[in-house]
């Protein structure tokens, strides 16, 4: 997919796709490998955390090729096939944004208790140490991972304001549905000459945490950037992995 969307106030679908199945890799652990470059059939985009008063939050998101210098070809052809990735865009006015990526997998049993692992890559331009408006550019955006049996979706508060019908947390810490894997800082010292894109890769590590399936077996997987940060944050999601461990 080459084509650039443009984000509405509430979810985008991207590709209309029912949910995959998630393969066994031990008799109680099954994981999931994602890569973007392949495809994003069936992931969702969504924005929450805003005001629907003001319009110039600059939303915008789909599969294009990443930035330089991690778009190398990755195939020695004519023309070259350059690496994709799941990019999310926006300018956070109001100190408090959220943006996420989701999508429905079921082959778990259904009803069940399952403990959840994270592992996802990126590629992030904000360098580390920075002072921003709100927050740091880096540090100030936190990037968390979840999984509901509640598909995510932002929803109108009754006073024109958009948040998450789940519990991502706010900002830093994490919520019942989601965790925090960390920030969006790269390796660079602020003031740095470099300012490209660089490849980031966060674990949750011992952070897993607990959530249901529902009755046919599936969750909503999510991953997203909670931002204290007022400006522009565009991430470029590259690859993830999940491990569901039944309890």
């Amino acid at each position: 997919m080459k084509s650039l969307f443009r984000s509405l106030p509430l979810i985008l679908l991207l590709s209309a796709c029912g949910g995959d199945k998630v393969p066994d890799i031990q008799n109680n652990v099954k994981q999931l490998q994602v890569s973007f470059n392949d495809n994003i059939n069936g992931w969702k985009t969504g924005f929450s955390d805003y005001s629907a008063n003001d319009t110039d939050y600059e939303f915008s998101s789909g599969q294009i090729e990443l930035p330089a210098p991690l778009n190398t070809p990755v195939l020695e052809s004519n023309p070259p096939v350059y690496p994709k990735g799941f990019f999310l865009n926006s300018h956070n006015h109001s100190d408090d944004m959220f943006m996420f990526i989701t999508k429905y997998y079921n082959g778990l049993e259904a009803n069940r208790l399952y403990d959840f692992d994270f592992e996802l890559t990126f590629a992030t331009n904000a360098q580390k140490n920075c002072v921003g408006i709100g927050g740091a550019p880096g540090e100030s955006v936190t990037i968390k991972a979840g999984a509901s049996k509640i598909e995510p979706k932002p929803v109108n508060d009754g006073n024109s304001h958009y948040s998450l019908n789940i519990d991502k947390g706010n900002q830093t810490l994490g919520g019942t549905d989601a965790i925090v894997l960390g920030n969006f800082a790269n390796d660079r010292e602020c003031g740095s000459a470099d300012t490209s894109y660089m490849k980031k890769t966060l674990r949750s590590e011992r952070q897993r945490f607990s959530a249901y399936t529902d009755d046919k077996g599936g969750v909503w997987i999510l991953f997203g950037t909670d931002s204290g940060f007022e400006g522009v944050t565009r991430i470029y999601f590259m690859s993830a992995k999940i491990w569901a461990i039944q309890h």
